[in-house]
Protein backbone atom coordinates (compact mmCIF):
# COMPACT_ATOMS: atom_id res chain seq x y z
CA UNK A 1 0.00 0.00 0.00
CA UNK A 2 3.19 2.57 -0.05
CA UNK A 3 2.09 4.20 3.34
CA UNK A 4 -0.59 5.83 1.88
CA UNK A 5 -3.60 5.61 4.43
CA UNK A 6 -6.30 5.87 1.68
CA UNK A 7 -4.59 4.15 -1.14
CA UNK A 8 -7.56 3.91 -3.20
CA UNK A 9 -8.25 7.60 -2.36
CA UNK A 10 -11.82 7.48 -1.17
CA UNK A 11 -13.14 10.04 1.33
CA UNK A 12 -16.39 10.61 2.69
CA UNK A 13 -18.47 12.98 0.43
CA UNK A 14 -16.81 11.23 -2.49
CA UNK A 15 -19.90 12.48 -4.52
CA UNK A 16 -21.49 15.74 -4.28
CA UNK A 17 -25.16 15.24 -3.20
CA UNK A 18 -26.33 17.32 -6.15
CA UNK A 19 -24.10 14.17 -7.91
CA UNK A 20 -26.23 11.81 -5.73
CA UNK A 21 -29.13 13.50 -6.93
CA UNK A 22 -28.43 13.63 -10.92
CA UNK A 23 -26.90 9.93 -10.57
CA UNK A 24 -29.31 8.61 -7.98
CA UNK A 25 -26.68 6.96 -6.27
CA UNK A 26 -26.85 6.96 -2.04
CA UNK A 27 -24.23 4.77 -1.01
CA UNK A 28 -21.12 6.63 0.90
CA UNK A 29 -18.12 4.51 0.22
CA UNK A 30 -16.05 4.17 3.04
CA UNK A 31 -12.50 5.43 3.55
CA UNK A 32 -9.96 2.46 3.41
CA UNK A 33 -9.01 1.56 7.18
CA UNK A 34 -6.75 -1.25 8.59
CA UNK A 35 -5.16 -2.54 11.82
CA UNK A 36 -1.61 -3.44 12.14
CA UNK A 37 -1.14 -6.53 11.55
CA UNK A 38 -4.53 -7.01 9.98
CA UNK A 39 -4.72 -9.43 7.04
CA UNK A 40 -7.82 -10.50 5.11
CA UNK A 41 -7.44 -12.17 1.90
CA UNK A 42 -4.56 -12.89 -0.78
CA UNK A 43 -3.03 -9.71 -0.05
CA UNK A 44 -5.92 -7.69 0.91
CA UNK A 45 -5.91 -6.74 4.70
CA UNK A 46 -9.75 -6.40 5.43
CA UNK A 47 -12.92 -7.47 4.25
CA UNK A 48 -13.92 -4.33 2.96
CA UNK A 49 -10.57 -3.58 0.99
CA UNK A 50 -11.13 -7.46 -1.02
CA UNK A 51 -14.67 -6.80 -1.26
CA UNK A 52 -15.49 -3.06 -1.62
CA UNK A 53 -12.57 -1.18 -2.32
CA UNK A 54 -10.06 -2.45 -4.86
CA UNK A 55 -10.61 -1.43 -8.09
CA UNK A 56 -12.08 -3.13 -10.90
CA UNK A 57 -15.82 -4.04 -11.49
CA UNK A 58 -16.15 -7.02 -9.22
CA UNK A 59 -16.15 -4.17 -6.39
CA UNK A 60 -18.15 -2.04 -8.25
CA UNK A 61 -21.28 -5.06 -8.50
CA UNK A 62 -20.55 -6.02 -4.87
CA UNK A 63 -21.49 -2.63 -3.86
CA UNK A 64 -24.85 -2.36 -5.86
CA UNK A 65 -26.71 -4.66 -3.00
CA UNK A 66 -26.02 -1.65 -0.77
CA UNK A 67 -27.34 0.72 -3.62
CA UNK A 68 -30.57 -1.40 -3.74
CA UNK A 69 -31.14 -1.39 -0.02
CA UNK A 70 -30.55 2.44 0.21
CA UNK A 71 -33.02 2.95 -2.52
CA UNK A 72 -35.65 0.61 -0.87
CA UNK A 73 -35.65 2.89 2.34
CA UNK A 74 -34.71 6.24 1.05
CA UNK A 75 -38.26 6.78 1.49
CA UNK A 76 -37.30 6.97 5.21
CA UNK A 77 -34.40 9.11 5.38
CA UNK A 78 -33.89 11.20 8.16
CA UNK A 79 -36.82 9.99 9.82
CA UNK A 80 -35.61 7.00 12.15
CA UNK A 81 -33.32 4.50 13.48
CA UNK A 82 -31.64 1.67 12.19
CA UNK A 83 -29.68 -1.38 12.91
CA UNK A 84 -27.30 -2.91 10.49
CA UNK A 85 -27.26 -6.64 11.95
CA UNK A 86 -24.00 -8.51 10.54
CA UNK A 87 -22.35 -5.14 9.40
CA UNK A 88 -18.78 -6.42 8.96
CA UNK A 89 -16.16 -4.20 9.04
CA UNK A 90 -18.29 -1.10 8.30
CA UNK A 91 -18.58 -0.96 4.41
CA UNK A 92 -22.43 -0.03 4.79
CA UNK A 93 -21.67 2.48 8.07
CA UNK A 94 -21.07 5.47 6.38
CA UNK A 95 -24.09 5.57 3.98
CA UNK A 96 -26.41 4.74 6.65
CA UNK A 97 -25.17 7.13 8.76
CA UNK A 98 -25.69 9.98 6.36
CA UNK A 99 -29.28 9.10 6.04
CA UNK A 100 -30.28 8.07 9.14
CA UNK A 101 -30.89 9.65 12.77
CA UNK A 102 -29.01 6.94 14.43
CA UNK A 103 -27.23 3.60 13.65
CA UNK A 104 -26.76 0.30 15.85
CA UNK A 105 -24.14 -1.90 13.86
CA UNK A 106 -24.04 -5.40 15.20
CA UNK A 107 -21.66 -7.91 14.15
CA UNK A 108 -19.78 -11.15 16.01
CA UNK A 109 -16.49 -11.19 14.25
CA UNK A 110 -14.53 -8.83 17.27
CA UNK A 111 -11.69 -7.60 14.64
CA UNK A 112 -15.01 -6.56 12.42
CA UNK A 113 -15.99 -4.51 15.14
CA UNK A 114 -12.61 -3.31 15.72
CA UNK A 115 -12.17 -1.91 12.26
CA UNK A 116 -15.62 -0.52 11.98
CA UNK A 117 -14.66 1.36 15.05
CA UNK A 118 -11.66 2.61 13.79
CA UNK A 119 -13.43 3.80 10.69
CA UNK A 120 -16.15 5.67 12.50
CA UNK A 121 -13.72 7.09 14.55
CA UNK A 122 -11.16 8.52 11.73
CA UNK A 123 -14.51 9.58 9.50
CA UNK A 124 -15.88 11.43 12.84
CA UNK A 125 -19.04 9.78 12.17
CA UNK A 126 -21.01 10.32 15.52
CA UNK A 127 -24.24 8.29 15.63
CA UNK A 128 -23.26 5.05 15.13
CA UNK A 129 -23.07 2.36 18.24
CA UNK A 130 -21.41 -0.69 17.96
CA UNK A 131 -22.10 -3.48 19.47
CA UNK A 132 -20.28 -7.52 18.96
CA UNK A 133 -22.46 -10.08 19.36
CA UNK A 134 -20.03 -12.89 19.90
CA UNK A 135 -21.41 -15.51 22.08
CA UNK A 136 -24.89 -12.99 22.84
CA UNK A 137 -28.24 -14.04 22.08
CA UNK A 138 -30.34 -11.65 20.03
CA UNK A 139 -32.47 -10.81 23.88
CA UNK A 140 -28.35 -9.82 24.99
CA UNK A 141 -28.04 -7.68 22.00
CA UNK A 142 -31.45 -6.03 22.51
CA UNK A 143 -30.21 -5.61 25.91
CA UNK A 144 -27.18 -3.67 24.95
CA UNK A 145 -29.14 -1.24 22.73
CA UNK A 146 -30.05 2.31 23.33
CA UNK A 147 -33.78 2.56 24.47
CA UNK A 148 -35.01 4.45 21.64
CA UNK A 149 -37.15 3.09 18.81
CA UNK A 150 -35.51 1.39 16.19
CA UNK A 151 -37.72 1.26 12.50
CA UNK A 152 -35.34 -0.64 10.19
CA UNK A 153 -33.10 -3.65 10.24
CA UNK A 154 -30.63 -4.34 7.54
CA UNK A 155 -29.87 -8.03 6.86
CA UNK A 156 -27.40 -7.84 4.18
CA UNK A 157 -25.64 -11.29 3.33
CA UNK A 158 -26.11 -12.57 6.45
CA UNK A 159 -29.49 -15.04 6.24
CA UNK A 160 -27.10 -17.59 3.50
CA UNK A 161 -24.71 -17.70 6.88
CA UNK A 162 -26.93 -18.46 10.16
CA UNK A 163 -28.87 -22.03 10.69
CA UNK A 164 -28.84 -25.45 11.88
CA UNK A 165 -27.55 -27.38 8.64
CA UNK A 166 -30.24 -30.56 9.96
CA UNK A 167 -33.61 -27.59 9.71
CA UNK A 168 -31.76 -25.33 7.15
CA UNK A 169 -34.84 -23.16 6.20
CA UNK A 170 -36.70 -23.45 9.53
CA UNK A 171 -33.91 -22.28 11.37
CA UNK A 172 -33.41 -19.12 9.58
CA UNK A 173 -36.78 -18.21 9.84
CA UNK A 174 -36.93 -18.79 13.58
CA UNK A 175 -33.96 -16.28 13.24
CA UNK A 176 -35.73 -13.93 11.73
CA UNK A 177 -38.67 -13.87 13.89
CA UNK A 178 -35.93 -13.64 16.79
CA UNK A 179 -33.99 -10.26 15.17
CA UNK A 180 -37.29 -9.00 14.07
CA UNK A 181 -37.40 -7.97 17.86
CA UNK A 182 -35.04 -5.32 17.76
CA UNK A 183 -37.30 -3.20 15.90
CA UNK A 184 -40.46 -1.46 16.21
CA UNK A 185 -43.58 -3.31 15.79
CA UNK A 186 -44.38 -1.29 12.76
CA UNK A 187 -40.72 -1.77 11.22
CA UNK A 188 -39.20 -3.00 7.96
CA UNK A 189 -36.47 -5.50 7.21
CA UNK A 190 -34.24 -5.40 4.35
CA UNK A 191 -33.02 -8.72 3.49
CA UNK A 192 -30.57 -9.46 0.99
CA UNK A 193 -28.96 -12.93 0.15
CA UNK A 194 -27.33 -14.78 -2.78
CA UNK A 195 -28.70 -16.39 -5.66
CA UNK A 196 -26.86 -19.58 -6.04
CA UNK A 197 -29.07 -21.24 -7.94
CA UNK A 198 -30.39 -20.94 -11.47
CA UNK A 199 -28.24 -19.31 -14.68
CA UNK A 200 -27.45 -16.46 -12.21
CA UNK A 201 -25.29 -18.86 -10.23
CA UNK A 202 -23.63 -20.04 -13.39
CA UNK A 203 -22.56 -16.91 -14.50
CA UNK A 204 -21.76 -15.76 -11.11
CA UNK A 205 -18.72 -19.05 -10.72
CA UNK A 206 -17.60 -17.94 -14.60
CA UNK A 207 -17.42 -14.45 -13.37
CA UNK A 208 -15.25 -15.27 -10.09
CA UNK A 209 -13.14 -18.05 -12.00
CA UNK A 210 -12.29 -15.67 -14.44
CA UNK A 211 -11.28 -12.69 -11.98
CA UNK A 212 -9.51 -15.09 -9.93
CA UNK A 213 -11.72 -14.37 -7.10
CA UNK A 214 -12.27 -17.03 -3.91
CA UNK A 215 -14.73 -19.36 -4.56
CA UNK A 216 -15.91 -22.31 -2.53
CA UNK A 217 -15.27 -25.69 -4.74
CA UNK A 218 -18.07 -27.43 -5.59
CA UNK A 219 -18.34 -30.77 -8.13
CA UNK A 220 -19.95 -30.58 -11.77
CA UNK A 221 -22.52 -32.51 -10.78
CA UNK A 222 -23.39 -30.40 -7.99
CA UNK A 223 -22.91 -26.96 -10.38
CA UNK A 224 -24.83 -28.53 -13.12
CA UNK A 225 -27.80 -30.00 -10.62
CA UNK A 226 -27.93 -26.05 -8.90
CA UNK A 227 -27.52 -24.37 -11.86
CA UNK A 228 -29.99 -25.90 -14.32
CA UNK A 229 -31.95 -27.87 -12.16
CA UNK A 230 -31.92 -25.43 -9.06
CA UNK A 231 -31.21 -28.55 -6.97
CA UNK A 232 -29.13 -28.04 -3.92
CA UNK A 233 -29.90 -31.24 -2.19
CA UNK A 234 -26.68 -32.91 -2.17
CA UNK A 235 -25.05 -29.46 -0.95
CA UNK A 236 -27.51 -28.74 1.77
CA UNK A 237 -26.04 -31.91 3.28
CA UNK A 238 -22.55 -30.20 2.74
CA UNK A 239 -23.36 -26.69 4.31
CA UNK A 240 -21.30 -25.05 6.73
CA UNK A 241 -22.53 -21.48 7.02
CA UNK A 242 -21.29 -20.60 3.77
CA UNK A 243 -22.85 -19.86 0.04
CA UNK A 244 -22.85 -23.28 -1.13
CA UNK A 245 -25.42 -25.01 -0.20
CA UNK A 246 -28.06 -22.21 -0.01
CA UNK A 247 -31.02 -21.57 -1.77
CA UNK A 248 -33.20 -18.76 -1.88
CA UNK A 249 -36.24 -20.21 -3.58
CA UNK A 250 -36.39 -22.67 -0.67
CA UNK A 251 -36.18 -19.92 2.24
CA UNK A 252 -38.81 -18.17 0.00
CA UNK A 253 -40.99 -21.08 0.09
CA UNK A 254 -40.79 -21.57 4.01
CA UNK A 255 -41.47 -17.80 4.62
CA UNK A 256 -44.59 -18.12 2.40
CA UNK A 257 -45.71 -21.15 5.29
CA UNK A 258 -45.95 -18.06 7.84
CA UNK A 259 -46.48 -15.13 4.94
CA UNK A 260 -49.37 -14.58 2.13
CA UNK A 261 -48.02 -13.80 -1.08
CA UNK A 262 -50.96 -10.59 -2.10
CA UNK A 263 -48.46 -9.22 -5.17
CA UNK A 264 -45.98 -10.05 -7.74
CA UNK A 265 -45.07 -7.89 -10.21
CA UNK A 266 -41.55 -7.99 -12.17
CA UNK A 267 -39.91 -9.62 -9.47
CA UNK A 268 -41.63 -7.74 -6.57
CA UNK A 269 -43.72 -9.29 -4.00
CA UNK A 270 -45.88 -8.49 -1.10
CA UNK A 271 -46.80 -10.70 1.30
CA UNK A 272 -48.59 -10.27 4.68
CA UNK A 273 -48.41 -12.05 8.03
CA UNK A 274 -50.71 -10.94 10.53
CA UNK A 275 -50.64 -7.49 10.03
CA UNK A 276 -47.06 -7.83 8.78
CA UNK A 277 -45.88 -7.60 4.69
CA UNK A 278 -42.53 -7.96 2.61
CA UNK A 279 -41.56 -7.34 -0.95
CA UNK A 280 -39.08 -9.20 -2.60
CA UNK A 281 -37.31 -8.55 -5.90
CA UNK A 282 -33.70 -10.01 -7.75
CA UNK A 283 -30.74 -7.94 -8.39
CA UNK A 284 -27.02 -7.98 -9.52
CA UNK A 285 -27.30 -12.04 -8.30
CA UNK A 286 -29.18 -11.49 -5.14
CA UNK A 287 -32.62 -12.09 -3.78
CA UNK A 288 -33.68 -8.90 -2.00
CA UNK A 289 -36.17 -8.74 0.22
CA UNK A 290 -37.74 -6.18 2.10
CA UNK A 291 -40.08 -7.07 4.95
CA UNK A 292 -42.24 -4.85 6.60
CA UNK A 293 -43.78 -4.97 10.18
CA UNK A 294 -46.98 -4.19 11.77
CA UNK A 295 -50.14 -1.28 11.23
CA UNK A 296 -49.75 0.45 7.81
CA UNK A 297 -51.28 3.72 9.71
CA UNK A 298 -48.73 3.57 12.46
CA UNK A 299 -47.25 7.26 12.91
CA UNK A 300 -44.06 6.28 11.28
CA UNK A 301 -45.48 4.99 7.93
CA UNK A 302 -48.19 7.32 7.93
CA UNK A 303 -46.07 10.53 7.94
CA UNK A 304 -43.70 8.84 4.94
Amino acid sequence: MGGDPDPYHIRDGLRSEEDNETFKNYYVRPQYITLDGATYWKGYKTYSEYNYLKPGIASWIKTRHFETALKLTSKYFHKCNVIDFGCADGAFLPSLAKYFNHVVAVDRNPNFVRIASKLVNEMDINNIELICNDNLTIKEVKSKISSEEWHILYLLDVLEHVGDRLNMYGSKLEFLREVSTLIHDDGIIVISVPKMIGISFLIQRLGLTLLRMNRESISIRDLIKAGIFNDTSNLERKWNGGHLGFNHKRLENCIRKEFSILEKKDGICIAKYPFKRFSAFFFCGKFFTHLKQSSLTSNFLSSS
